[in-house]
């Protein structure tokens, strides 16, 4: 039987949780798992459990007081299936070494998020996302699981079972513990970076242009000034390299027209020519400008190190047609009570997909982040009713308020497939904490 720590402290990385539970546990084998599970039944206590350490999120899914299992123990690579593209994890290996170990045989992920401290099944279960209108979340790579339920059973689901998966993919702990996930993979390949300066108004008639010519789009808004003038836009683009401009094309280029490829910086610019375009944006804040461009390894494109900034994160998905209009309404309230970000506001773009309860089921979706702190609450009092208005859905890892009936609304065809589901595979509410309680019964 597994050894559990009786004093322990669960802070997450950015200090907005922290709780005392009875029980810590970090098993290192599935059988572990099975073991905490079912003492936990035994006992009528509950079961929650974080995928890493420092935990890379903002929501109380991860909150009890009973026992918190913790999977950074559970992190080995397992089987590599080159021929059909498949690499199979211990479910709680950080996505930072996940993509070093697929990288030795020359493969990667067909598309990552922007932080990569999170385990794959911590992941997958919030429903976390990188950028693209045409790539899927990271839960969508998965094609094999296993996972222990409530009774301590463990059900293998594979890619004949998509029903199972479809539930089972974006579950925040709700269904059970995964232990072991297998990644649809792709071959090692290249991206090329550009980072644009320009204005809120320059881009926000011509969102669906930019998602059409592009593969992967990043907006970062600034609401604070910027050389005096507020609303500046960071507009990034992530192509395979090649990829025509577009209207883009005519943006004054400050890089020499030369693509660099990124070396030692772990910054997605290169610093010599983002200061030298900071220069001469100093003196004209107006400028359209390429402020950066490189070639490099996906994992370099696609994410940055993990920012040092305190804050607080709200993030929701709603239908890729409302974005202009939400980005609109939202700039009228921020300007109206004079809000501010800690973090500039952050716009992407996600495929539709299947799993049951994510963000993105069954439409393409533009995912807006505000990321705050001191006045976070009457940020997210505003942000929150305006995106719930436009059919927004929230991102599970992050700050949300959210009753049974408006998930259930937001979840028309699936919430109730998912909660039989949850039922079946935990009849004794043992991954039950209150929000889970509050959501689902």
């Amino acid at each position: 039987m597994i050894k559990c720590s009786e004093n322990h402290t669960f802070e997450n990385w950015a200090k907005t949780l922290k709780f005392k539970p009875k029980n810590f546990c970090e098993p290192k084998t599935e059988q572990d798992v099975v073991d905490v599970v079912r003492a936990s039944r035994a006992a009528k206590t509950c079961v929650r459990v974080q995928g890493a350490e420092h935990s890379h999120s903002w929501s109380q899914f991860v909150v009890t007081t009973d026992t918190l299992v913790n999977l950074d123990k559970l992190n080995k690579p397992l089987i590599a299936d080159i021929l059909n593209n498949r690499f199979t994890f211990q479910a709680g290996i950080r996505i930072k070494d996940l993509v070093k170990v697929l990288a030795k045989d020359n493969l990667g992920l067909k598309n990552t998020g922007s932080v990569m401290e999170q385990s794959i099944a911590g992941a997958i279960s919030t429903g976390t996302h990188g950028t693209g209108l045409r790539l899927g979340n990271l839960a969508t790579q998965i094609v094999r699981m296993r996972i222990v339920t409530g009774t301590g059973d463990v059900q293998e689901i594979t890619e004949n079972q998509m029903a199972l998966l479809r539930a089972a993919r974006v579950n925040f702990g709700a269904l059970g513990i995964i232990t072991e996930v297998t990644v649809s993979v792709v071959p090692n390949y290249d991206l090329e970076f550009s980072a644009y300066w320009c204005k809120f108004e320059d881009i926000i008639d011509k969102i669906d242009t930019l998602n059409a010519e592009n593969e992967r789009v990043r907006i970062w808004w600034f609401p604070k000034p910027v050389f005096g003038i507020k609303h500046n836009i960071v507009l990034s683009t992530m192509n395979p390299p090649g990829t025509p401009r577009g209207m883009l094309a005519g943006f004054d280029d400050l890089t020499n027209n030369q693509s660099n490829t990124l070396a030692k910086s772990n910054l997605p610019f290169d610093l010599g020519v983002l200061v030298a375009a900071l220069s001469k944006l100093a003196a004209d804040p107006d400028d359209q400008v390429l402020l950066s461009r490189f070639t490099s390894n996906y994992v370099n494109v696609l994410t940055l190190p993990l920012i040092p900034v305190l804050h607080r994160e709200c993030e929701y998905a709603i239908p890729v047609g409302k974005a202009r209009e939400a980005l609109i309404r939202f700039k009228q309230f921020m300007d109206e009570a004079e809000f501010n970000t800690t973090l500039p506001v952050e716009v992407r773009f996600v495929a539709k997909d299947d799993s049951l309860l994510s963000p993105a089921q069954g439409r393409d979706v533009c995912y807006i982040g505000a990321n705050t702190q001191d006045n976070a609450t009457e940020v997210f009092q505003r942000f929150e009713p305006l995106m719930k208005s436009l059919g927004g859905r929230p991102h599970w890892g992050k700050h949300f308020t959210m009753t049974r009936d408006e998930i259930r609304a937001m979840y028309p065809d699936t919430f109730q497939d998912f909660s039989n589901l949850r039922t079946q595979w935990d009849p004794d509410n043992v991954f039950a904490n209150s929000l889970i309680h509050q959501l689902f019964d």
